[in-house]
């Protein structure tokens, strides 16, 4: 979804060819704080994270919801207390806080539950099926059709996502202008519908 939005965004800037590359999400904050990429999307803001990264305008607002089987689901209505003594299973790189907010961070560092990580979507929702974790949280629109047992559960938190452009611009110099263009485009689209239409597309 976000590589649509992007495409769209950068389609109405003619000067820049932007390539994206897929990668594991911690690999793909190594290389921002390094400077070997320009940026990465779509990450939620975090006080931290403006140490070595910095926003673009908000691309659309999120909500990290809870996956599980339905038995695991039953009668669940308060997060993080109905899944204390239970295994979560995080990708690998997420902030814990900005994925589950605080009371969850609270939880797993008393050990009430237990954090396990995994590269991708696709690897926690295995370790379900696998019994290796109870739970997984991510953003609601994620694809989960490959799992038929799995169900989405309740909204965990609500974030904003962006795109966090490097701060090691050094090798450049187009920053400035290259954010002033994309944070136009994204306000545009915003504005005129064309971000929930592609949004539309995968509801």
């Amino acid at each position: 979804m976000y590589v649509d939005i992007l495409k769209a965004v950068f389609e109405q800037i003619e000067d820049y060819d932007v390539k994206f590359n897929m990668t594991a999400w911690k690999r793909a904050i190594k290389m921002v704080k390094q400077g070997k990429v320009i940026g990465f999307f779509p990450p939620y803001y975090a006080k931290e994270r403006i140490l070595w990264t910095k926003f673009s305008a908000p691309l659309l607002e999120e909500n990290t919801i809870i996956f599980a089987t339905e038995t695991t689901l039953k009668n669940k209505k308060q997060f993080p207390q109905d899944f204390y003594g239970m295994t979560v299973c995080l990708n690998r790189g997420f902030g814990i806080n900005v994925m589950g907010g605080e009371a969850f961070v609270k939880a797993v560092q008393e050990g009430k539950i237990k954090l396990i990580e995994a590269n991708n979507n696709k690897d926690c929702l295995s370790r379900i099926i696998r019994n290796n974790a109870d739970f997984y949280i991510n953003d609601q629109l994620i694809d989960i059709s490959a799992f038929p047992t799995i169900k989405k559960g309740m909204d965990v938190k609500a974030n904003f996502a962006y795109i966090g452009y490097t701060l090691r611009t050094e090798n450049y110099h187009f920053m400035n202008d290259l954010q002033e263009k994309v944070n136009k485009v994204i306000n545009q689209m915003k504005k005129n519908g064309k971000i929930d239409e592609i949004i539309q597309n995968y509801q």
